[in-house]
Protein backbone atom coordinates (compact mmCIF):
# COMPACT_ATOMS: atom_id res chain seq x y z
CA UNK A 1 0.00 0.00 0.00
CA UNK A 2 1.21 3.42 -0.86
CA UNK A 3 2.37 5.74 1.82
CA UNK A 4 -0.80 7.71 3.49
CA UNK A 5 -1.02 11.39 4.04
CA UNK A 6 -1.11 11.76 7.87
CA UNK A 7 -3.26 15.11 7.37
CA UNK A 8 -6.69 13.64 7.13
CA UNK A 9 -10.02 15.42 7.19
CA UNK A 10 -11.06 15.22 10.73
CA UNK A 11 -14.62 15.08 9.53
CA UNK A 12 -14.19 11.41 8.09
CA UNK A 13 -13.05 8.48 9.04
CA UNK A 14 -10.82 6.40 6.34
CA UNK A 15 -11.49 2.53 5.86
CA UNK A 16 -8.39 1.36 5.53
CA UNK A 17 -9.24 0.66 2.12
CA UNK A 18 -7.69 3.70 0.00
CA UNK A 19 -9.95 3.02 -3.39
CA UNK A 20 -13.29 2.94 -1.25
CA UNK A 21 -11.77 6.24 0.98
CA UNK A 22 -11.46 7.81 -2.49
CA UNK A 23 -15.11 7.17 -4.08
CA UNK A 24 -16.19 8.28 -0.86
CA UNK A 25 -14.72 11.80 -0.71
CA UNK A 26 -12.15 10.46 2.22
CA UNK A 27 -14.03 8.11 4.29
CA UNK A 28 -16.80 7.53 6.10
CA UNK A 29 -18.70 10.50 7.38
CA UNK A 30 -17.81 10.80 11.33
CA UNK A 31 -20.99 9.96 13.34
CA UNK A 32 -22.27 7.50 11.13
CA UNK A 33 -23.38 3.69 11.34
CA UNK A 34 -22.38 0.91 8.82
CA UNK A 35 -23.74 -2.15 7.38
CA UNK A 36 -21.76 -4.24 6.22
CA UNK A 37 -23.33 -7.21 4.48
CA UNK A 38 -22.13 -9.88 3.06
CA UNK A 39 -21.75 -13.98 2.28
CA UNK A 40 -21.20 -15.23 5.19
CA UNK A 41 -17.95 -17.11 3.33
CA UNK A 42 -16.70 -13.89 1.34
CA UNK A 43 -13.83 -13.18 4.30
CA UNK A 44 -15.38 -9.56 4.81
CA UNK A 45 -13.84 -9.52 8.46
CA UNK A 46 -11.08 -8.05 6.67
CA UNK A 47 -12.30 -4.86 5.76
CA UNK A 48 -13.38 -4.96 9.40
CA UNK A 49 -9.92 -5.42 10.31
CA UNK A 50 -8.73 -2.52 7.98
CA UNK A 51 -10.41 0.16 9.94
CA UNK A 52 -7.79 -0.65 12.63
CA UNK A 53 -5.00 0.70 10.15
CA UNK A 54 -5.82 4.06 10.92
CA UNK A 55 -8.44 4.59 13.67
CA UNK A 56 -8.63 3.56 17.11
CA UNK A 57 -10.64 0.93 17.21
CA UNK A 58 -13.15 -0.75 19.51
CA UNK A 59 -14.07 -4.75 17.94
CA UNK A 60 -16.78 -6.09 20.16
CA UNK A 61 -16.74 -9.54 19.28
CA UNK A 62 -19.88 -11.98 19.82
CA UNK A 63 -18.81 -14.66 18.32
CA UNK A 64 -15.16 -15.11 18.05
CA UNK A 65 -12.26 -15.02 21.21
CA UNK A 66 -10.33 -12.04 20.83
CA UNK A 67 -6.85 -14.06 20.15
CA UNK A 68 -8.80 -15.65 17.05
CA UNK A 69 -9.29 -12.05 16.00
CA UNK A 70 -6.22 -11.02 16.76
CA UNK A 71 -4.58 -13.96 15.32
CA UNK A 72 -7.00 -13.15 11.71
CA UNK A 73 -5.69 -9.70 11.36
CA UNK A 74 -1.84 -10.56 11.73
CA UNK A 75 -2.20 -13.53 8.83
CA UNK A 76 -4.21 -10.50 6.89
CA UNK A 77 -1.14 -8.05 7.15
CA UNK A 78 -2.85 -5.59 9.48
CA UNK A 79 -1.37 -4.13 12.68
CA UNK A 80 -3.60 -4.68 16.04
CA UNK A 81 -1.93 -2.19 17.77
CA UNK A 82 -4.73 0.43 17.82
CA UNK A 83 -7.35 -2.31 18.01
CA UNK A 84 -9.43 -2.83 21.41
CA UNK A 85 -10.77 -6.43 20.77
CA UNK A 86 -13.33 -7.23 23.55
CA UNK A 87 -15.45 -10.94 24.05
CA UNK A 88 -19.03 -10.05 24.46
CA UNK A 89 -22.56 -11.55 23.56
CA UNK A 90 -25.85 -10.00 22.39
CA UNK A 91 -27.46 -9.65 25.49
CA UNK A 92 -24.11 -8.53 27.20
CA UNK A 93 -24.17 -5.44 24.50
CA UNK A 94 -28.10 -4.73 24.74
CA UNK A 95 -28.17 -4.62 28.43
CA UNK A 96 -25.17 -3.10 28.89
CA UNK A 97 -24.11 -1.02 25.61
CA UNK A 98 -22.30 1.56 28.03
CA UNK A 99 -20.04 -0.87 29.55
CA UNK A 100 -18.90 -1.44 25.95
CA UNK A 101 -19.24 2.26 24.08
CA UNK A 102 -17.93 4.15 26.94
CA UNK A 103 -14.64 5.78 26.98
CA UNK A 104 -14.35 6.01 23.20
CA UNK A 105 -11.43 8.30 21.76
CA UNK A 106 -12.60 10.64 19.10
CA UNK A 107 -12.47 9.74 15.81
CA UNK A 108 -12.46 6.02 16.57
CA UNK A 109 -14.52 3.10 15.39
CA UNK A 110 -16.89 0.52 17.02
CA UNK A 111 -17.07 -2.69 15.32
CA UNK A 112 -19.83 -5.43 16.07
CA UNK A 113 -19.41 -8.24 14.63
CA UNK A 114 -21.23 -9.85 13.84
CA UNK A 115 -24.49 -8.29 14.63
CA UNK A 116 -26.81 -11.09 13.83
CA UNK A 117 -27.23 -11.97 17.93
CA UNK A 118 -28.51 -8.42 18.30
CA UNK A 119 -30.70 -8.57 15.45
CA UNK A 120 -32.31 -11.92 16.86
CA UNK A 121 -33.50 -9.96 20.29
CA UNK A 122 -36.64 -7.99 20.89
CA UNK A 123 -37.39 -5.06 18.53
CA UNK A 124 -37.24 -2.55 21.57
CA UNK A 125 -34.50 -3.76 22.87
CA UNK A 126 -32.56 -3.81 19.23
CA UNK A 127 -33.81 -0.65 18.59
CA UNK A 128 -32.49 1.28 21.76
CA UNK A 129 -29.29 -0.48 21.79
CA UNK A 130 -28.63 1.11 17.88
CA UNK A 131 -29.52 4.45 19.26
CA UNK A 132 -27.12 4.37 22.00
CA UNK A 133 -24.88 3.31 19.38
CA UNK A 134 -25.35 5.96 17.41
CA UNK A 135 -25.26 8.27 20.22
CA UNK A 136 -21.51 7.52 21.39
CA UNK A 137 -20.94 7.69 17.61
CA UNK A 138 -22.30 11.33 17.42
CA UNK A 139 -20.47 11.94 20.67
CA UNK A 140 -17.06 11.49 19.88
CA UNK A 141 -17.30 11.94 15.94
CA UNK A 142 -16.60 7.69 15.81
CA UNK A 143 -18.00 5.59 13.40
CA UNK A 144 -20.06 2.18 14.10
CA UNK A 145 -19.65 -0.62 11.84
CA UNK A 146 -22.25 -3.52 11.89
CA UNK A 147 -21.04 -7.01 10.20
CA UNK A 148 -24.30 -8.32 8.66
CA UNK A 149 -23.56 -11.90 7.66
CA UNK A 150 -26.48 -13.24 5.46
CA UNK A 151 -28.49 -15.75 6.94
CA UNK A 152 -31.01 -18.37 5.29
CA UNK A 153 -33.97 -17.71 6.45
CA UNK A 154 -33.31 -13.66 6.68
CA UNK A 155 -31.98 -12.76 10.10
CA UNK A 156 -34.72 -10.93 11.83
CA UNK A 157 -35.06 -7.42 12.51
CA UNK A 158 -31.80 -7.35 9.71
CA UNK A 159 -34.63 -4.53 7.81
CA UNK A 160 -34.18 -2.32 10.98
CA UNK A 161 -29.97 -2.17 10.65
CA UNK A 162 -30.53 -1.04 7.30
CA UNK A 163 -32.57 1.43 8.00
CA UNK A 164 -31.04 3.19 11.12
CA UNK A 165 -27.44 3.19 9.14
CA UNK A 166 -26.37 6.04 7.57
CA UNK A 167 -24.19 4.13 5.17
CA UNK A 168 -24.80 0.14 3.57
CA UNK A 169 -21.84 -1.62 1.83
CA UNK A 170 -22.89 -4.88 0.11
CA UNK A 171 -19.82 -7.15 -0.48
CA UNK A 172 -20.58 -9.62 -3.69
CA UNK A 173 -19.03 -12.34 -5.34
CA UNK A 174 -19.19 -13.37 -8.68
CA UNK A 175 -17.50 -16.75 -10.18
CA UNK A 176 -17.13 -16.03 -14.49
CA UNK A 177 -14.64 -19.37 -16.13
CA UNK A 178 -13.33 -19.81 -12.99
CA UNK A 179 -12.04 -16.43 -12.08
CA UNK A 180 -13.74 -14.85 -8.69
CA UNK A 181 -14.52 -11.55 -8.42
CA UNK A 182 -15.80 -9.45 -5.34
CA UNK A 183 -17.24 -6.20 -5.55
CA UNK A 184 -18.19 -3.96 -3.28
CA UNK A 185 -21.94 -1.37 -3.52
CA UNK A 186 -22.40 1.46 -1.40
CA UNK A 187 -25.75 0.95 -1.69
CA UNK A 188 -26.88 4.16 0.71
CA UNK A 189 -24.52 7.20 2.03
CA UNK A 190 -26.61 9.67 3.56
CA UNK A 191 -24.26 11.92 4.06
CA UNK A 192 -22.17 12.33 1.11
CA UNK A 193 -22.31 10.64 -2.53
CA UNK A 194 -22.23 6.88 -2.83
CA UNK A 195 -19.85 5.82 -6.21
CA UNK A 196 -21.96 5.03 -8.91
CA UNK A 197 -20.49 1.50 -10.21
CA UNK A 198 -19.68 -1.35 -8.18
CA UNK A 199 -15.93 -0.98 -6.71
CA UNK A 200 -14.00 -4.08 -7.49
CA UNK A 201 -11.72 -5.06 -4.46
CA UNK A 202 -9.41 -8.01 -3.69
CA UNK A 203 -9.24 -9.54 -0.05
CA UNK A 204 -6.40 -11.90 -0.62
CA UNK A 205 -4.30 -9.55 1.65
CA UNK A 206 -4.76 -6.11 3.40
CA UNK A 207 -7.85 -5.08 1.28
CA UNK A 208 -7.73 -3.19 -1.42
CA UNK A 209 -9.67 -1.38 -4.77
CA UNK A 210 -8.54 -0.47 -8.02
CA UNK A 211 -11.61 1.59 -8.36
CA UNK A 212 -12.25 1.57 -11.90
CA UNK A 213 -10.79 -1.32 -12.66
CA UNK A 214 -11.33 -5.25 -12.26
CA UNK A 215 -9.88 -6.69 -9.33
CA UNK A 216 -8.39 -10.65 -9.81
Amino acid sequence: MSERNPVRDRDRIPTGVEGLDVALGGGIPAGDLVALVAPPTSGAERLLYAFGIDNPTRYCSTLRPPAEVRDAMAAAGIPDERVDVRSTDGDDLLGTPADHLSGLDAGSVVVVDPATALERAGEERYRSFLEDLKRHCRTTESVAVCHCPRTTPRTLRRDLTLARADTTVVLRREVDTGTTRSYLDVGKFRHGRPPTDPLPVDLRGTPSVAVGDDAD
